[in-house]
């Protein structure tokens, strides 16, 4: 990370003339804000992101039939030095009452992240998880404009962790600002993304004598996409300045008249405080790891055998019907269903699963009961029931395309020759408490071969 920053330094460093007395003091501002937010050893925040999509083109990828979609999540963070743990819970969508829960977390060794609606977990000790953690973080929002998104990174988080971390912003100069009247504007090159360069735009009071930006807009047009957020109602946790409140909007560019808005949404605190204490335990998931149905470790690519124990508990106290042949080999069975395929025009629907997963039953019991979706797969695919059972079929997993890291039950689709189309996971399939008709007919329907006239 410090050396991402010292080359967004040098990189404008050229173009950049000596600062004015005025950008001078934003540079000290800028660095005794980042100062002040090194020295919160530990910190427990929560807050409310609430967020809608207008934007017909995302509504139709989500497959929502409605002329807007929002959400509102909860989230929470908690960090004492680098270790930390981050929450989110879905709180409503679409005016439906959910409970569905993500947490990740560092130990200071180890990155783990769990979904209470999957039971799935995941491990390693290489890359920080996304999981529980909000790109509007109260508390890291000031320094969002650092965000080093890109078409290498990804989309990123930023984590408070990140900004108290030692090289964090380390030797970063500010560009010189244009004044007018009591604002103050500054501009910054961003990361590639969408393979386009991207800009940032922070605007200040020039008047204040702290680090609180009023502004901060991402331009990115290789997503077509402007991105304004404004920081409200400035709070602090000892000399730590943040905003209390922010309010979004995402506007398409190149920009239209009149603007655009495809999506928005506000973040409100909730509470702010350092803690006297956080012990170690907080930054496990040591109750959910023994409910876990899958524990997949990112670092040697395979599930650990804590996932085979709690699989086989979890079994012994909830018996159900077989309905995947533990002892037979993926790859025949795969063989067979293509040759099958190739004869009748149709494509392979794999279903990767295990007999002690409930939603694999439960998905199941939906394909062969609803009498519309079973006609579909009849008609366009051959299923195969793949059993994941102690790692049962790892190699066959992994050949297409590791659909299993969704959690269980997953899918794939193949062609006739064995190509694969597709992987998902089950998550966007379902609907209230169960699977949606509408959606897994859609998704069926959208990688069916096609038929002659």
């Amino acid at each position: 990370m410090k050396l991402r920053f010292m080359l967004l330094m040098l990189g404008c460093l050229a173009a950049w003339p000596l600062a004015s007395r005025g950008e001078q003091d934003l540079q000290a501002r800028f660095e005794k804000s980042l100062q002040n937010a090194k020295a919160i050893s530990k910190v427990e925040v929560e807050w409310l992101d609430t967020m809608t999509i207008t934007d017909p083109t995302l509504l139709k990828y989500l497959k929502v039939n409605q002329p807007e979609y929002s959400r509102t999540f909860q989230y929470s963070f908690i960090a004492a030095g680098q270790k930390y743990r981050a929450t989110s819970k879905l709180i409503s969508r679409m005016g439906t009452n959910l409970a569905e829960l993500t947490e990740s977390t560092f130990d200071g060794k180890t990155y783990t992240t769990y979904k209470e609606k999957t039971r799935a977990m995941t491990k390693s000790t290489l890359n920080g998880p996304m999981e529980g953690l909000s790109p509007n973080n109260p508390l890291i929002e000031p320094f969002a404009f650092l965000n080093t998104a890109s078409d290498t990174s990804g989309l990123r988080v930023l984590r408070f962790t990140d900004i108290t971390a030692a090289d964090f912003a380390q030797g970063l100069v500010l560009p010189t600002g244009e004044r007018s009247n009591d604002v103050l504007e500054i501009s910054l090159p961003g990361q590639l993304f969408g393979k386009q360069p991207t800009k940032w735009k922070v605007t200040f009071d020039a008047t204040n004598d702290s680090f609180q930006p009023k502004t901060i807009e991402w331009i990115a047009p290789g997503q077509h996409a402007d991105t304004i957020s404004q920081l409200l109602n400035y709070t602090n946790l000892g000399a730590y300045h943040f905003p209390s409140r922010i309010e979004w909007a995402t506007y398409s560019y190149p920009p239209t008249s009149p603007p655009t808005v495809t999506s928005s949404g506000s973040v409100t605190l909730i509470t702010a405080r350092i803690p006297d204490q956080a012990d170690d335990s907080v930054f496990t998931l040591e109750a959910e790891e023994k409910s876990a149905v899958s524990i997949w470790d990112w670092d040697v690519k395979n599930f650990t055998d804590a996932a085979h124990v709690a699989a086989k508990r979890y079994a012994q106290a909830h018996p159900l019907p077989k309905i995947y042949d533990e002892s037979a080999d993926g790859a025949t069975q795969i063989a067979a269903a293509l040759v099958t395929a190739k004869k009748e025009n149709k494509h392979v629907l794999l279903q990767f699963g295990a007999n002690w997963c409930t939603p694999c039953h439960t998905l199941h019991t939906f394909f062969e009961t609803n009498t519309i979706v079973s006609e579909e797969l009849s008609r366009d695919y051959v299923s195969v029931m793949v059993d994941m059972n102690q790692g049962h079929n790892q190699a066959t997993t992994v050949k297409y395309g590791h659909p299993t890291r969704f959690g269980l039950p997953a899918l794939a689709i193949l062609d006739a020759d064995d190509t694969l189309l597709t992987t998902q996971g089950t998550g966007p399939l379902e609907a209230d408490h169960g699977y949606s008709p509408d959606k897994v007919l859609a998704f069926l329907k959208a990688w069916a071969p096609k038929k002659s006239p």
